[in-house]
């Protein structure tokens, strides 16, 4: 049975620690790391990393620790906590190579604990990336009624591992796809771009966009993946783009956005633009008063002529 929790898998949003907290924020419980990178090279037969879990509560709480694999949730950056079953899922699991050195943590109130988790860097794990998460659930013989009070948000929270095997990764991002709804008249701050993943290993898109008016003005600029976040191999996902505008937009006319984007690791960029037609308000609104003016003087021009037939 799958086992869903939506979370945000984002690696700059997340911060460096991840807390559950009391119903008045006050008191809870804090792990940290919430997310933990790991690069195995040939060398290494097994890699270590130690998670800290704090307890701010004002009871003791005991939590069960276990391993699941995760992939992507949406293409949103959500991700799903789950047992492999698709053969995708199969292909970059982690939980089977993952090791706990314990299966249940008590805390008392105040008290810190760690825990030393494995990966194993055994053949049978294929170079590229590998995904899985450290679990912490409240353990039912726990005293439920006080552990309720002082922890909520369904009682589970994670470390989510990302694994990179280092003798066979396979980089592959590309665009397939852009949304940016122009309207003609007015101007939009955010540009939806949708990548693909076609390689093997995780990857940070980078870049940045800059919107140009009819005469070659750089208006605005925004840039790609501000926040540092993961795209899994063989996956989609969609990061929006917010523009800084730069200079004032008056010119009516086609505007062309400028594309230009990579990944960490590569020097050089993929370019590429998608243009819309954009005329400023500023101009329609001046448009309307000269047509306003002009017609006034057609009506006025009208009106003299028929006085003058009449005064004939």
């Amino acid at each position: 049975m799958k086992l869903f929790l939506s979370i945000l898998f984002v690696v700059g949003m997340l911060s460096p620690q991840g807390r559950l907290y009391a119903a008045g924020e006050q008191h809870g419980l804090t792990v940290s790391p919430a997310f933990q990178e790991i690069i195995l090279d040939q060398q290494y037969q097994e890699q270590n990393f130690v998670v800290s879990v704090a307890n701010d509560t004002d009871v003791s709480v005991s939590l069960r620790l276990s391993v699941l694999d995760f992939g992507s949730l949406d293409e949103s950056g959500g991700v799903a906590l789950l047992g492999a079953s698709s053969d995708l899922e199969k292909k970059y699991a982690l939980a089977s190579w993952m090791h706990l050195e314990k299966d249940v943590l008590t805390l008392d109130p105040g008290e810190i604990g760690k825990v030393r988790v494995t990966i194993e860097n055994r053949e049978t794990l294929s170079p590229g990336g590998h995904y899985g998460a450290l679990t912490f659930q409240t353990d039912n013989g726990t005293d439920t009624d006080d552990v309720a009070n002082n922890v909520s948000v369904n009682q589970l929270f994670t470390t989510l591992v990302f694994v990179k095997k280092v003798g066979g990764e396979i980089y592959d991002l590309k665009l397939s796809g852009q949304e940016y709804e122009s309207n003609y008249v007015q101007f939009r701050d955010v540009l939806r771009m949708r990548f693909q993943n076609g390689g093997n290993v995780h990857l940070v898109p980078r870049g940045i966009v800059s919107v140009t008016d009819p005469f070659g003005r750089v208006v605005a600029k925004g840039i790609i993946n501000q926040e540092s976040a993961l795209i899994l191999p063989e996956t989609f996902r969609v990061y929006p783009v917010h523009f800084v505008r730069l200079a004032t937009s008056f010119i009516p006319g086609r505007y062309t956005m400028e594309i230009a984007y990579r990944y960490d690791g590569k020097d050089d960029f993929t370019t590429t633009s998608l243009q819309f037609n954009f005329i400023p308000p500023t101009i329609i609104i001046l448009l309307l008063a000269l047509g306003a003016v002009c017609w006034g003087y057609v009506i006025r021009g009208g009106h003299k002529h028929m006085g003058e037939k009449k005064a004939l």
